[in-house]
């Protein structure tokens, strides 16, 4: 091979990796983007698949970073959620530090009030991660929505007694205890106390090489 020839072959493997560096940013853009737009507006997997018209094993694919989905399937997602196309691929560059302040999360009450959970860390693209806090008063009962393939779920639990099923197993979790599991597994934390439980939830999504 000639010396044009040689530079001419780096140079192209050069724009490729640049190529697919931007793709694969673009890509984690895309997957924060409507993962925040979604949890914004309190949606499930499932009920956001049937506003779209995209299937929930498509949603959590996009969600994950794993797939690059076509402008088609954008416009859907857009036009089911109620905002313009330019917000799904929108790219960002995250402040390195942020401050989240607990009055300005508004609670999501949930069983008729028994339940209240308040975002602490929104999910973030760096992380692949969100948080909440959760209060669950006497009888409460959270019904976990979303069944997430590749991610994990943590659970520490501040105060009370709480009993975390997740599949078919069941757990008792007390004061400072904690728990794992897959976040593919149905799961639903139950008070089984004469307190209020408080306890922190967070979910771990498997970041895509």
């Amino acid at each position: 091979m000639t010396q044009g020839g040689k530079n001419y072959t780096i140079k192209k493997k050069r724009n490729n990796i640049v190529e697919e560096s931007a793709s694969v940013e673009i890509r984690q853009a895309v997957a924060y983007n409507i993962h925040r737009i979604r949890k914004g507006q309190k949606l499930s997997i499932e009920r956001t698949a049937e506003l779209t018209g995209v299937s929930k094993s498509m949603l959590g694919q996009i969600e994950r970073g794993a797939v690059n989905p076509t402008i088609t399937v954008l416009a859907k997602i857009a036009d089911g959620l109620h905002v313009p196309l330019e917000q799904l691929i929108a790219h960002r560059t995250e402040d390195p530090v942020m401050l989240y302040r607990g009055v300005d999360s508004m609670g999501e009450r949930l069983d008729g009030g028994k339940v209240i959970c308040y975002d602490l860390f929104p999910y973030v693209q760096d992380s692949g991660s969100e948080s909440r806090y959760m209060s669950i008063f006497l009888t409460g009962v959270y019904q976990a929505q979303d069944q997430i393939p590749h991610s994990r779920v943590y659970i520490t639990v501040l105060s009370g007694t709480v009993e975390i099923c997740c599949g078919e197993e069941k757990f008792t979790l007390e004061n400072r205890d904690s728990l794992t599991f897959p976040g593919y597994l149905p799961h639903r934390y139950t008070n089984v106390c004469n307190a209020t439980v408080r306890l922190i939830e967070r979910i771990q999504y498997k970041k895509e090489q």
